[in-house]
């Protein structure tokens, strides 16, 4: 109730108003409605404002007051908020958030702002559907002098390779085939295709993969073969020659089995021995392209993986007994995820580094080229590890795979991004003539 006269705080039952002595019988009183988070002072219950400190009718002191009366309130409150907040928790936009924001960060080292938006059902669209052998032809003979096409033909469009598909599928029957002349048959002369086809398909199908993704087309099949056959077999030498300047556990020497160290050694000396070989390769071309960095380290290290597989499995096996399949198999699936996207990151990352000039050792500093370079040493060290992921050596593997391939993809984003960084400038160039 309030006093008609002052607006005070007065008891239904009171006959004069304790601020102002008005009579209060027979004069009228009105009741209003407490709005919700209204608040009166505690000794004379006159309306008071939120901000205020002491209350304008008796003086009262506000703030110790309600700051002890609304304690055990505002506690309350921030649980429920927390609670609630917890509740509402969306872990597929955190997820993606997450990821958006890890991409964009990596991406930025290769010189992409944006975070990595792939649409792998519409990049893979190609594959399942048929084409002709000119459309074929078109492919195989990009890169010559009359097929490269200038850099305002190029686009900044994800591709849609196809003709790796195509190349899985015939070493894929020529390994059936020879599987049938060596279980059905009895010849033993096909053991060597075995193994040479079982290590050669996946690698040179990832290569070819590379070839297509390669939006400049300026790089011949004929320049990419040469790097595959003599780049993978002397990144294999330079790799021996490196062996010799480390030493493994006594584990290593006695039971073959690796240390964590050993594993990380075997990371290193391989990929430094890859990436010497990718380094002479980039220099010779003198480009300045991510993207052709990408599809020179593949080529290189497709090249090593094959010939490190087929001795593996000639090491392994020496008849058509279930063991040497077995090999095959492991060899050729693992392959997705091994030298030939380890060697290509490492393309890309020479490429990053050095930009317009050749590669040289202070270019080794680079903050770029270290991230770059190490992503792939500790990827393959992890690989070789004795580490399994929930007790599974494959679990592992698959994770190891997905994280490769998500930096090949950003890095391609990137090497999209760079065509029109580079068409930009080949503009002003033109203008400025």
């Amino acid at each position: 109730m309030k006093c008609a006269s002052c607006g005070s705080h007065v008891e239904k039952h009171d006959k004069f108003c304790i601020s102002c002595g008005q009579n209060l019988e027979n004069n009228f009183v009105k009741e209003e409605p407490r709005v919700e988070n209204e608040k009166f002072c505690p000794n004379c219950h006159t309306k008071v404002e939120n901000g205020d400190k002491f209350c304008m009718s008796c003086g009262q002191n506000l703030i110790v007051n309600y700051s002890t009366e609304n304690k055990e309130t505002l506690n309350q409150s921030a649980e429920t908020i927390e609670k609630q907040s917890a509740d509402n928790v969306d872990l597929k936009f955190e997820a993606k958030n997450l990821f958006s924001n890890t991409t964009k960060s990596i991406g930025r080292l290769a010189g992409s702002e944006e975070s990595l938006n792939l649409n792998l059902k519409d990049m893979f669209s190609e594959v399942f559907k048929s084409h002709s052998k000119d459309e074929s032809d078109e492919v195989f003979i990009a890169g010559t002098k009359t097929t490269t096409p200038t850099l305002d033909e190029v686009s900044e469009e994800w591709g849609k390779p196809w003709v790796f598909s195509r190349v899985f599928l015939a070493f894929a029957i020529t390994f059936a085939a020879l599987w049938i002349l060596g279980g059905v048959f009895g010849n033993e002369n096909s053991i060597p295709g075995l193994i040479f086809i079982g290590a050669l398909t996946v690698p040179l199908t990832g290569l070819f993969f590379f070839y297509e993704s390669n939006a400049f087309k300026n790089i011949s099949l004929f320049e990419v073969l040469k790097m595959f056959f003599i780049g993978g077999v002397i990144s294999l030498i330079s790799t021996m020659i490196l062996y010799n300047f480390i030493t493994f556990s006594d584990d290593y020497y006695l039971y073959g089995s690796m240390t964590v160290v050993d594993a990380g050694l075997v990371g290193l000396v391989e990929e430094t021995g890859k990436a010497i070989i990718i380094v002479y390769f980039i220099n010779k071309y003198k480009t300045n392209k991510i993207l052709n960095g990408l599809l020179i380290g593949g080529a290189i290290g497709a090249g090593f993986a094959v010939f490190e597989s087929a001795g593996y499995i000639l090491t392994f096996t020496d008849n058509l007994e279930a063991t040497l399949i077995d090999m095959v198999f492991t060899r050729a699936w693992t392959a997705i995820g091994s030298h030939l996207v380890w060697s290509a990151i490492i393309g890309a990352a020479i490429v990053i580094a050095k930009e317009d000039n050749n590669f040289e050792f202070s270019n080794i500093l680079d903050n770029r080229f270290l991230f770059f370079f190490f992503s792939s040493v500790i990827l393959h060290g992890t690989w070789n590890s004795s580490f399994s992921l929930a007790g599974s050596y494959t679990l592992k593997y698959f994770v190891l795979i997905f994280i490769v391939w998500l930096l090949v993809f950003i890095l391609m984003k990137a090497g999209l991004k760079q065509v029109n960084v580079l068409q930009r400038e080949a503009k002003t160039i033109r203008e400025d003539i």
